[in-house]
């Protein structure tokens, strides 16, 4: 006991001194050398400088998902599990179905859950710890992933059933992983077996996640750009990546300002056409609603599935709730896309995978560093 305090004051102190103050607009751009090695849960220094390759790069081989695993310097695999937990994707399946049943908005709500893992530090279940040993406030608490980013109860769930089968064995990096495959499959793309390997962090920091690494509504295309070239994502996989938005729904604080006073004009969004500029009034009535109080809307009429509506609304009826959304409709650079997956509906569901494949694989942890929790919520 005494040397676990001594170690955790130790760890404590360690934190304080490398966090950012108030007076700092956020984290530096290149950590101490130390930070890493003394630290290797918190994401890998040289892998978050590392351009990744994207699919459709001159290296591309066949098997996408082996690809995907090669441009990690630790390798993920198709059978990490093959011995352990043999049948770990269809314990995460059934359980999710069973969870969908009752709640279709799942399917957005998890797949959104695994970009906000994987953007700020990497994929490593840091968005699920409630708690971080330093006492620092944590990613979910914090503003940028908000009160309205949900999912984390449904791991809970489906972590559950891998215990009970598998203890101690299938990350939670791995299980959210594993339940985004499993939701693409759900809302209708082809089914794909997923990578396994990944570990779970043992520290999760709200700074982490306020610093630039979460795509505000409100974001300028530069910004939203220069974050996802960060990550190592061109300016098509930001598109394809943005096509989430297939599933799912937007709540009006996002976006209701579009509707009556667009950068505090006094009046609406000039880009809004009359037709999707009363949807949008009728959707969200009032401007002066408390926050979360407004009801979502849906981001396009098949709300449950991964299709090309989303790009479609966008090009036919100049649709968009988000600001972010309506950049890629008007940048010149990123027309031609939307335009592609619009008219192409056979496009988006082969693309979109593909993305999502490098996305899993982020500055993953894996061999010896971080660990396998046993609950998702608290680290071991």
């Amino acid at each position: 006991m005494k040397m676990t305090r001594i170690f955790l004051t130790t760890l404590s102190l360690w934190l304080l001194v490398l966090a950012p103050s108030k007076a700092e607009e956020g984290f530096p751009d290149k950590l101490p050398s130390t930070f890493h090695s003394l630290f290797p849960f918190l994401g890998r220094q040289d892998d978050l400088n590392k351009p990744q390759k994207g699919p459709n790069d001159e290296s591309q081989q066949q098997n996408v998902p082996q690809q995907a695993a090669d441009q990690n310097p630790q390798i993920l695999s198709q059978d990490f599990y093959i011995k352990t937990c043999p049948n770990a994707q269809k314990i995460v399946a059934d359980a999710l179905a069973k969870i969908v049943k009752t709640n279709p908005g799942a399917l957005g709500n998890l797949l959104r859950l695994q970009f906000h893992d994987c953007f700020v530090n990497g994929c490593d279940a840091s968005i699920l710890l409630d708690y971080s040993p330093s006492g620092d406030a944590v990613e979910k608490s914090s503003m940028v992933n908000g009160l309205l980013l949900k999912g984390a109860d449904m791991i809970d769930e489906i972590k559950l059933k891998l215990e009970e089968q598998c203890p101690q064995t299938v990350s939670c990096a791995d299980t959210l992983a594993f339940t985004a495959n499993e939701v693409m499959t759900m809302a209708g793309l082809a089914p794909q077996k997923p990578l396994g390997g990944r570990r779970d962090a043992l520290v999760s920091l709200a700074t982490a996640a306020e610093t630039d690494n979460i795509p505000m509504p409100n974001w300028t295309m530069e910004q939203m750009v220069k974050l996802f070239n960060k990550k190592g994502f061109n300016i098509e996989e930001m598109v394809i990546l943005l096509g989430a938005h297939s599933i799912g729904m937007a709540h009006c604080d996002l976006f209701i300002e579009r509707a009556y006073n667009f950068q505090n004009t006094g009046k609406p969004d000039p880009s809004l056409t009359v037709e999707v500029l009363e949807e949008l009034r009728k959707a969200c009535p009032n401007l002066n609603t408390p926050k979360y109080r407004n009801p979502p809307v849906n981001f396009d009429a098949t709300p449950t599935v991964l299709d090309n509506l989303f790009y479609k609304d966008m090009v036919e009826r100049k649709r968009t709730l988000l600001i972010t959304d309506s950049h890629i409709l008007e940048d010149p650079r990123t027309l031609p896309i939307v335009q592609q997956f619009a008219h192409d509906a056979s496009l988006f569901p082969r693309r979109f995978p593909e993305v999502m494949l490098k996305m899993s694989s982020l500055n993953v942890l894996t061999g010896n560093e971080g660990e396998v929790r046993k609950i998702c919520r608290s680290t071991n």
